[in-house]
């Protein structure tokens, strides 16, 4: 399966979110290796490119710093993600987004429309009923389970749309 889009035209911001992060990067991988031509843009490994003493993990006592560093994040996978959205590629983000700051991330996104698929399975009760929900389990992150999910991403990619610049 390859991209529908004419030639020159403006890729697909895809976002893959769930409770599971490492599992997140394979199915977004998969997914994108069925969109063909696609960037995917992994949150977990945006995360671990911070180093030095500068730039510690935050506590998890400290809410404030956890935000800082979780919006730096989505805005340097955005601005990687644009890059690569002007020059016609769908991108597909891994990160885990949940609860209100998904709204957080869609703000952050905004204007462009972004495919949102969830994986449900422990994802947290209060995010938003938002694009394409996904029952199957990555189960044990095995490459035919993987591509079973993303298969039915793809299919259903239709129903995943959310309209970033419609809630401003």
């Amino acid at each position: 399966m390859t991209s529908a889009e004419p030639p020159g035209a403006r890729g697909r911001l895809v976002l893959v979110t769930g409770a599971d992060a490492s599992a997140l990067g394979q199915l977004a991988r998969a997914v994108g290796e069925l969109l063909g031509d696609a960037l995917v843009v992994d949150g977990q490994v945006l995360e671990s490119m911070l180093v030095g003493a500068a730039s510690p993990a935050p506590r998890p006592d400290d809410g404030v710093a956890l935000v800082r560093r979780q919006l730096l994040r989505w805005s340097a996978g955005l601005a990687l993600a644009e890059t690569y959205l002007i020059e016609g590629h769908d991108v597909v983000v891994a990160d885990r987004v949940e609860g209100d700051r998904l709204e957080d991330y869609l703000d952050l996104a905004a204007p462009e429309p972004v495919h949102l698929v969830v994986v449900e399975a422990g994802i947290d009760p209060s995010t938003p009923a938002w694009g394409l929900w996904v029952t199957t389990q990555p189960g044990t992150g095995a490459p035919a389970d993987m591509a079973d999910m993303a298969a039915e991403v793809v299919e259903r990619l239709a129903e995943s749309l959310v309209d970033t610049a419609a809630s401003d």
